[in-house]
């Protein structure tokens, strides 16, 4: 006859068998039809890459303008060695003149008063030198044509005839909008005198 301590663990074994099917059989019956529970993985969601944008065309550099002044001014600083520049008005009767620009003056006078020496600079340009009180003072320029050839009237303080007044050398720098001979070019300056 077998024990009783065996009965009861066989009993034992066999009821923790069912239990433990009828948990499994439970859980299956459950979850039938379901996903287990997981944490979701998170997806990246679509995001809109900007289009491409042509890259700008480089602008070209504006030129650097030259040190000399183009056209006329109305008005031509005169460079002095005394640093007190004198400052000339153009009046341009002939249209024909298409540049002025002050040249460099040196000490002293390097012509007489009322004359003017006139040098060619290039086909189309002329160099005129004469002498102004030394001071910042104003000269009017009239360019006027006779025969086609230039005429340039000075209009400035001068001092009265036969004097050895002391005057400094103005250079102006003209350039027409054609060929002009510095040997044709007349220079004239009206009788202004200066009183002292």
């Amino acid at each position: 006859m077998p024990s009783t301590r065996a009965t009861v663990g066989r009993v034992a074994a066999a009821g923790v068998a069912a239990v433990a099917l009828a948990a499994i059989i439970g859980a299956v019956a459950f979850g039938a039809g379901r996903q287990p529970a997981s944490n979701p993985t998170p997806t990246a969601s679509p995001t809109s890459t900007p289009a491409p944008t042509p890259s700008a065309t480089p602008v070209p550099a504006t030129p650097v303008p030259t040190a000399e002044p183009v056209g006329v001014p109305p008005v031509v600083v005169l460079d002095t060695i005394d640093d007190q520049d004198p400052r000339l008005a153009i009046d341009d009767q002939t249209g024909r003149l298409v540049a002025a620009r002050s040249g460099h003056a040196g000490d002293g006078m390097s012509v007489r008063w009322n004359s003017a020496r006139v040098d060619q600079v290039d086909p189309t340009t002329i160099q005129v030198t004469w002498v102004g009180f030394p001071g910042a003072e104003d000269v009017v320029l009239t360019v006027d044509a006779r025969g086609g050839a230039p005429v340039l009237i000075f209009d400035q303080r001068a001092p009265y005839a036969s004097t050895d007044a002391l005057g400094a050398d103005r250079v102006l720098i003209l350039t027409f909008d054609s060929p002009v001979e510095a040997t044709k070019v007349d220079v004239g300056f009206p009788s202004v005198e200066a009183s002292f």
